[in-house]
């Protein structure tokens, strides 16, 4: 079953939330609770024996990964911790891979954002930022149901913090009061902005022409939005119900002046999950290692280097690596233009020359999803 795809998955959702309300409502916690919610509802929308087995397989597999990671993490074995990475995501580039190859079709719902939640929980242990890693918090983050298919894509260290404090009930109300609204108007984005735009606009374009990717160009950029930020909604919603103030996935993006800072705000999750585990680890090895004369260089190919990965993230099709390079060759040059053109700074604080920027960083956008959406290529 589709997460937050329709009347019967809304009906369920009420129904296992109750108890949670109740429990909340009330100052008992929900650090137990929420694991067994997580547990009903992924055997609803893992509805048949061969998802719920290849979901097995994929939590034990990670498990077993979490646990030799935890054993070894204090200990000095070279590459094990690259190790333990790389088969981490094995489990992806498996689905990845073989949806390329005639005659094979693996597929599991969400692998690729619960690959990343076991990826970081992995990397706060090896980095000595959490102790240990608890088999029932470390499956309840990894399983998360309500952000299972499509994030936001969360933290270990903000999770788990989240579930270890105690919530008053007065607290838990002003959750349920925020949740309650971003489930409602993450409806609204979804159901009603996202579908009269799919099928008012794109599902209405003439074929071919002028008309035809003026009218793609633009009504796609805007239904993919109230798509994506409908259904992030919709999951942060029902997260705070569950007492865990996940993180928003959007915030205005389209007011942004450059696409620094359209990243910043859109898909903020992925977008600051790869800045802090694939940018940042990249430019500071580089640094500290001296592979370039100067640090402009590391940072360009740390944007080259991190937006690819988020490109191939979504699939090993031509688009999305397309889409990938285009948006690491468009930071670079963001990049140069904040180091090396002063007057680019000074244009985005003032208000005019920042709405212009605006207008044009939306454009640069909206070409890049019309390279991920395939149509171009």
């Amino acid at each position: 079953m589709t997460p937050y795809g329709g009347l019967t998955f809304f009906c369920i959702l009420a129904l296992l939330l109750l108890p949670a309300l109740a429990l909340g409502l009330a100052g008992r916690g929900l650090r137990w609770y929420g694991p067994l919610m997580t547990a009903a509802l992924l055997l609803v929308i893992f509805d048949t024996a061969a998802a719920r087995l290849l979901l097995l397989g994929f939590w034990l597999w990670q498990l077993v990964l979490a646990f030799l990671a935890a054993r070894l993490h204090n200990r000095p074995f070279r590459g094990a911790k690259g190790g333990l990475v790389l088969l981490a995501l094995l489990p992806l580039l498996a689905v990845k891979v073989g949806g390329l190859l005639p005659g094979f079709h693996l597929s599991l719902l969400g692998i690729s954002y619960m690959t990343f939640r076991a990826v970081d929980a992995l990397l706060d242990l090896w980095d000595g930022k959490v102790d240990r890693l608890s088999p029932v918090e470390y499956s309840y983050f990894l399983l998360f149901a309500p952000a299972v298919s499509s994030g936001p894509l969360d933290r270990y260290r903000r999770f788990v913090k989240d579930l270890r404090t105690p919530l008053p009930g007065g607290d838990y109300a002003v959750l349920v009061r925020d949740g309650v609204w971003r489930i409602m108007t993450g409806c609204l984005y979804y159901f009603v902005f996202g579908n009269l735009i799919w099928r008012l606009w794109l599902e209405a374009l003439p074929p071919g022409g002028f008309l035809h990717w003026a009218g793609y160009f633009y009504g796609y950029t805007f239904f993919m939005f109230f798509n994506f930020a409908g259904y992030s909604r919709m999951a942060v919603g029902t997260a705070y119900l569950l007492g865990i103030r996940m993180p928003e996935n959007f915030n205005r993006p389209f007011r942004s002046a450059d696409m620094k800072e359209f990243w910043a705000n859109w898909h903020i999750s992925l977008s600051t999950w790869l800045r802090d585990r694939v940018y940042t680890r990249f430019c500071m090895t580089a640094l500290r290692k001296k592979w370039f004369r100067t640090p402009h260089v590391s940072a360009y190919l740390g944007n080259l280097l991190t937006m690819t990965l988020m490109g191939l993230w979504h699939g090993l099709t031509p688009g999305y690596l397309v889409y990938g390079l285009y948006h690491g060759l468009l930071l670079c040059g963001n990049e140069a233009l904040d180091t090396h053109w002063k007057p680019f700074k000074a244009m985005k604080k003032r208000p005019l020359p920042r709405a212009a920027l605006a207008v044009v960083t939306f454009h640069l956008f909206a070409f890049g999803l019309l390279l991920f959406s395939g149509e171009l290529i």
